[in-house]
């Protein structure tokens, strides 16, 4: 394994690839009217034919969409040759939980009630939570890193998180990370069971990003996206209320980084908006809390990525919001306690 010396400034976002009921273009789906009547449901989950044919009946939607997306972001930034060259030094990272619900369901359902014999072991796969990346790595050629993390709504950014942490370690060279949002059944019987119904779910999407070492971009003639500054990641487990213990977390990064910004994506549910504001304001902590959630639906898994996003947006001047700074922090936290803070930098 190789040992870096990497600052805050070496990690940067390259590429995005995306997939939703609005097309491939992700400033597109932001811009999206209140108003517009969309399906909740992708109609192709892979427009451009990315995937192998052979096989895909067998692969469920959450497969395809993490395929689609991850194989998005390769051809917009060239990686195939390298993934060729060197396939041990991509990783692939899947921060998705709930994507695979409706598989797992009806697998268990048919063999309990119809007998074992009755489900096929095509399915089997589907039902593992390592089951887009493990295709994805089929399906490229990527021998790196593979793996899922299960940290509900703030999963994607876990997964950013550990994808940096490798390329930090100089274990990877390039991370792909994608989530995925799938609807059906079975995820709205858990909304109801969360009393989470004050605002739609979103509409099932993919999204992907590609991380890597400015200097491997900077040798393309490439300007990054955006830069990934610092990740932090807590637990709550305390008896106060989980608004209090974002305050203090957030104070602890404002002291580190100059930002008026937070954009609140993924588990906005999870909080009180009000509480959370006012001991923000009580407390001289003044920023501008922007929630995506409000706007797009909730997210089950990929909030936090789609947030960054939506940062980049800001720096670049696609969005109805602005900032004087050159940092943004982008927030999600889980109803299980998980937070994770990331500080997403303006490309320079």
């Amino acid at each position: 394994m190789k040992t870096n010396n990497i600052s805050n400034n070496d990690i940067v976002i390259s590429v995005i690839g995306f997939n939703s009921p609005y097309g491939t273009d992700i400033d597109k789906f932001f811009l999206q009217k209140e108003a517009e009547t969309k399906s909740l449901i992708i109609e192709d989950h892979d427009p451009q034919k990315f995937l192998k044919q052979k096989g895909q009946r067998f692969l469920n939607k959450a497969t395809l969409l993490y395929c689609n997306v991850a194989f998005h972001a390769i051809y917009k930034r060239d990686l195939k040759s390298k993934i060729d060259e060197v396939p041990e030094r991509i990783g692939l990272y899947d921060g998705t939980e709930l994507s695979n619900l409706e598989d797992c369901f009806i697998f268990d359902l048919t063999a309990k009630n119809q007998g074992p014999d009755r489900v096929s072991p095509m399915k089997a796969p589907s039902t593992i939570a390592n089951a887009a990346a493990s295709q994805m790595a089929i399906q490229a050629g990527i021998k790196g890193p593979n793996f899922s993390v299960c940290a509900g709504m703030a999963g994607s950014l876990q997964a950013l998180d550990i994808a940096s942490l490798h390329l930090k370690q100089g274990i990877t060279d390039y991370g792909i990370i994608a989530s995925t949002e799938v609807r059906n059944n079975y995820q709205e019987s858990i909304r109801r069971g969360n009393n989470n119904q004050h605002r739609p779910a979103s509409t099932e999407l993919g999204i992907a990003m590609v991380l890597e070492r400015r200097k491997t971009l900077s040798e393309k003639g490439r300007k990054p996206l955006g830069v990934i500054k610092k990740i932090h990641s807590e637990t709550h487990t305390e008896d106060f209320r989980i608004e209090v213990f974002l305050y203090h977390s957030i104070s602890n990064m404002a002291a580190l980084f100059n930002f008026d910004t937070i954009i609140f994506s993924g588990g906005t549910s999870a909080i009180d908006e009000a509480t959370f504001e006012k001991l923000l304001r009580k407390n001289g902590v003044n920023k501008s809390v922007v929630y995506p959630e409000n706007l797009f639906g909730d997210n089950d898994n990929a909030g936090g990525m789609l947030g960054i996003a939506f940062a980049i947006s800001i720096f670049e001047g696609n969005n109805i919001y602005k900032t004087e700074q050159e940092n943004i922090m982008v927030l999600s936290v889980d109803k299980t306690g998980t937070m994770i803070l990331t500080i997403i930098g303006k490309a320079k």
